[in-house]
């Protein structure tokens, strides 16, 4: 009897638990749909050039400041190619470290970057999206700023949508507890001179944010392109899973090779080979599986994520240009010399700096819709 009894409450507990779960993700969802809803929208075409970047966390200059290694290769990117190609720059959230630092200390270090914001701002060409960690921008009685702050931007290609916001919006608990977070970073970790211990340092809410964004776009028909996690996304696929998506299409094509003009594809395929093996040896196949269409019964291209910009090895962001979706990864050769001998990618120098541009993935936007819509 008593084994019956713990039986049932068990299966109670587990329903309960089940009927939560679905409680929350109603939550989420109706947020996110009040976002995308009330979004500005901006219609874009094949001459339209966006840039999409995420997590600054600009800060003091001081030693916590997690910006300041990435700054100069940030800023003349932005000078030296954004400005001069004449794309449209948009700033995903977490733009400014406000829950370590003091709005006013960040702008004094940092007034050659706002200045470069500035130029894209009078050529109406800037746009800044809040995140968690600047959500103070938002409170009453901050000061005045010089540009407007969206909580989110829709861009309409053709008859799609491209919705953009930073991420945090799809976890439920990261809207409560936000101020816990600040409190902890401002007083805890900065004394102590912690890096930022954020989402992006922990894989399964990396994977529930993920998750959750991923099935709003795919519900919805759209593209959704978020920060917060730190994670670059292409067509809701990890480096992992892009990776072996192209040894699979490169080994396709050496099968119908000689062994003579096959040696350049056999080089880049074990090359592409080590790296997979270098990531699956540093995370838990569990991390891996979860990671790869967030439970769906075929992957949906419907989830985008520009990364940051205060990568180790440099930053990532999204481009929008002739029609086309592209990942880049910037970096200086003097810290990561490794990416200028590696044959399956073709990093172009900017101009005669240390810094080079490299695409890691693009695709066309048609595609990608005719996909999303097709599938699901």
């Amino acid at each position: 009897m008593a084994l019956i009894l713990n039986f049932i409450n068990s299966q109670k507990q587990f329903a309960d638990f089940l009927k939560m779960e679905e409680k929350k993700k109603g939550v989420v969802y109706s947020l996110l749909n009040n976002l995308f809803k009330n979004s500005p929208k901006v219609s874009i075409d094949k001459k339209d050039k966006i840039v999409i970047f995420s997590d600054l966390h600009m800060g003091d200059g001081g030693k916590n400041d997690d910006f300041k290694q990435s700054a100069d290769l940030f800023k003349t990117s932005l000078k030296k190619y954004y400005l001069k190609k004449k794309y449209k720059l948009v700033l995903n959230g977490d733009v400014e470290e406000l829950q370590r630092f003091d709005w006013d200390k960040i702008v004094k270090r940092w007034q050659e970057i706002y200045d470069i914001f500035d130029e894209f701002q009078q050529a109406g060409n800037f746009y800044k999206i809040i995140g968690n960690h600047d959500i103070g921008l938002h409170a009453e009685g901050f000061p005045d700023q010089k540009y407007p702050i969206l909580d989110a931007l829709t861009l309409k290609y053709k008859d799609n949508n491209i919705f953009l916001f930073h991420g945090h919006q799809a976890s439920k608990k990261y809207s409560e507890h936000n101020a816990l977070v600040g409190y902890s970073l401002r007083y805890l970790a900065n004394p102590l001179g912690i890096k930022n211990f954020t989402v992006s340092h922990n894989s399964r809410k990396q994977y529930k944010i993920e998750k959750n964004a991923y099935q709003f776009a795919s519900q919805n028909k759209i593209v959704s392109v978020i920060g917060h996690t730190h994670r670059p996304l292409f067509e809701s696929l990890s480096k992992f899973e892009r990776i072996r998506a192209r040894v699979e299409q490169l080994c396709r094509e050496y099968s119908s090779m000689d062994n003579e003009t096959g040696k350049p594809l056999k080089k880049l395929i074990r090359l592409y080979k080590k790296e997979l093996e270098k990531i699956h040896e540093n995370n838990s196949s569990e991390e891996l599986k979860k990671g790869q269409i967030y439970n769906s019964l075929i992957n949906i291209p419907c989830l985008f994520n520009s990364g940051c910009v205060i990568g180790k090895r440099g930053m990532t962001c999204l481009e929008i240009s002739n029609g086309e979706i592209n990942l880049v990864h910037w970096f200086d050769k003097n810290t990561s010399k490794k990416y200028l001998n590696h044959n399956g990618y073709e990093p172009d120098q900017l101009e005669k700096s240390n810094y080079y541009r490299m695409i890691i993935n693009k695709e066309k936007l048609n595609y990608i819709f005719t996909r999303i819509n097709l599938l699901t």
